[in-house]
């Protein structure tokens, strides 16, 4: 029997891990900048500092408590250009600089240290819950292993629909990430595996296990389904 060009590249015994993450992953960018900054101290001054660990802390909260469609991106920079073209157009430019100068946050280096600290401890158990919560798809069975107990879910990769879906422009900007969408005739809702890294090389490593699986069928009777 012929081989297809899926069957060459793909082992049968090939998988690959998925490892949903929470929205919190996002905070790394306030991490490595609180990380910065208190290597920095001095290099700086604190209120300088203090502007830089703001600015990047608040873009932290604006990336993980509003999602950014293609269309709501497009919104946004259009607003921000009129409003730029309107203090320009009334001479407010002079008076936002100004306002932003007398800003002055500043915090001594316990801060900086104290936050790094406090975001490692998080992404210390994020790790670890991501080591026993994952899914992993083979050629033969999707599995899901969940719980520090070992728990164990076994789905029949012909009977799945996966989607992926990235909706999010920021978020796929900043970590690659995206959604991807389970249907199965064995869950009655939806599995909803959030914020993957890599999440399009991770659907084409899917593919093509589940690809394969379909060659070995015979007749294209099992196909997985893909929708982007």
């Amino acid at each position: 029997m012929d081989r297809t060009p899926i069957e060459k590249h793909v082992r049968s015994d090939a998988s690959v891990v998925i490892r949903p993450l929470p929205k919190v992953v996002f905070f790394y960018m306030t991490w490595l900048a609180s990380l910065g900054c208190a290597l920095g101290e001095g290099a700086l001054l604190p209120h300088e500092l203090g502007l830089l660990w703001c600015g990047v802390f608040i873009f932290n909260l604006i990336v993980v408590s509003f999602d950014f469609s293609e269309d709501r991106s497009l919104v946004v920079i259009l607003f921000l250009g009129v409003l730029g073209f309107v203090l320009m157009h009334w001479g407010l430019l002079d008076l936002v600089e100004k306002w932003m100068v007398e800003v002055r946050p500043e915090m001594n280096g316990h801060f900086y240290w104290a936050m790094f600290s406090s975001f490692s401890v998080i992404f210390a158990f994020v790790w670890l819950h991501t080591r026993v919560n994952y899914w992993e798809f083979k050629t033969h069975e999707i599995i899901h292993r969940y719980g520090f107990f070992g728990k164990v879910k076994r789905y029949r990769p012909e009977l799945v629909r996966w989607d992926k879906l990235m909706p999010d422009v920021l978020e796929r900007i900043l970590l690659g990430t995206g959604t991807m969408i389970l249907s199965t005739p064995q869950e009655a809702h939806p599995i909803l595996l959030e914020h993957v890294v890599g999440i399009g090389r991770k659907d084409n490593q899917i593919a093509a296990i589940l690809g394969q699986n379909t060659a070995r069928a015979g007749g294209g009777t099992l196909k997985p389904h893909r929708r982007f």
